[in-house]
């Protein structure tokens, strides 16, 4: 018999997503009454709520209420909602293919594991969308992360969305609560400090909606930043490299300005044609990425110019911040906002 599955999904505002994802979750082709649906909203003030009651005539999807809004209090609250031999978390600004549950039950049955999940297939519907795309799935924008540009069954360090047996939550606990974003971070290091194994199969298909524009983007990227610090805090381990490069990029970028602001009132001039060649060459990297990515994506590639540095002076930023409250303010960092 197939495992009872529980899906569930934060909400908040997901006005321009909501009808897409209850309909692909609706239809899935897994058993009806092997499957729950379960949605935390965290007081949308747009459509949300009346799109989803249109498109689920039946009352499939509970939806209950996530007073504390953030991500992992919505989580926290549907995984002591759920009854599932397996829960899979569902983002709200993705939808899944119609045999994803099915192919969920499979993999596990398959590998044994218990805890798997599908590489992120990101939609590039506007133009902004898919210059950002491109610049995601680069080295040279947030760097590889094997979760977006793996396309055979590996195991991996961390799953954007996971399905986990239940008793992955009985050993590890609940979402960590003071993190704003990036929770599945910190829970994937826990499981696999735990001695779970995160497996990656690309038969578990979803797609996922990134920002819409250059403003959310950033609003996103320096949270991203700043929890990072904190989760990097909590769990040393998995320090790597990448982590830290976009914030001494900006301090790099500071200094040159600086110098060459300074130049003017005395400033030695090696250190403002170091700070010049510093700014020059780091344009050429950008202009020379977007003039590549020109061939596929035509004028759209100047986005690019935006987007490239908007990623790292918005990561790089985000990450000093929360490296600073985690070292002087003992762990003080971002609340949702």
């Amino acid at each position: 018999m197939e495992p009872f599955i529980s899906v569930v999904v934060p909400l908040l505002d997901e006005e321009p997503y909501i009808e897409r994802l209850a309909r692909s979750l609706l239809d899935q082709d897994y058993p009806e009454d092997r499957s729950e649906i379960l949605m935390a909203d965290g007081g949308s003030s747009d459509r949300t709520l009346e799109i989803l009651r249109s498109v689920d005539r039946e009352g499939r999807i509970r939806v209950l209420e996530n007073p504390r809004r953030t991500a992992p209090a919505a989580l926290n609250v549907l995984l002591a909602a759920t009854c599932g031999e397996v829960i899979t978390r569902v983002d709200a600004h993705s939808y899944v293919a119609p045999d994803y549950l099915r192919t969920i039950a499979r993999v596990m049955e398959e590998s044994g594991e218990s805890v798997v999940g599908g590489p992120v297939r990101m939609e590039a519907d506007t133009p902004f969308r898919r210059a950002l795309v491109e610049a995601l799935y680069s080295r040279i924008g947030v760097g590889s992360v094997p979760y977006r540009t793996l396309r055979t069954r590996a195991y991996v360090e961390s799953l954007q969305t996971g399905s986990f047996r239940r008793e992955v939550f009985e050993k590890v606990g609940p979402f960590d609560e003071s993190l704003a974003v990036v929770e599945d971070l910190d829970m994937n290091t826990r499981i696999r400090e735990a001695g779970y194994r995160l497996l990656l199969d690309p038969s578990i298909r979803f797609y996922y909606y990134p920002r819409p524009d250059l403003a959310s983007l950033c609003r996103q990227i320096v949270m991203v930043g700043r929890v990072k610090a904190r989760i990097l805090r909590k769990h040393p381990a998995i320090f790597k490299l990448k982590y830290v490069l976009p914030s001494a990029f900006v301090l790099a970028l500071a200094a040159s300005v600086a110098a060459i602001a300074a130049r003017p009132l005395g400033a030695p001039r090696l250190a403002a044609a170091a700070g010049a060649g510093f700014l020059a060459v780091y344009g050429a990297i950008v202009a020379g990425f977007a003039a590549v990515k020109s061939v596929k994506l035509g004028t759209e590639a100047v986005r690019l110019l935006a987007i490239l540095p908007a990623l790292h002076i918005g990561y790089g930023l985000g990450f000093l911040r929360g490296a600073i409250e985690a070292a002087i303010l003992r762990g003080g960092g971002p609340a949702a906002s």
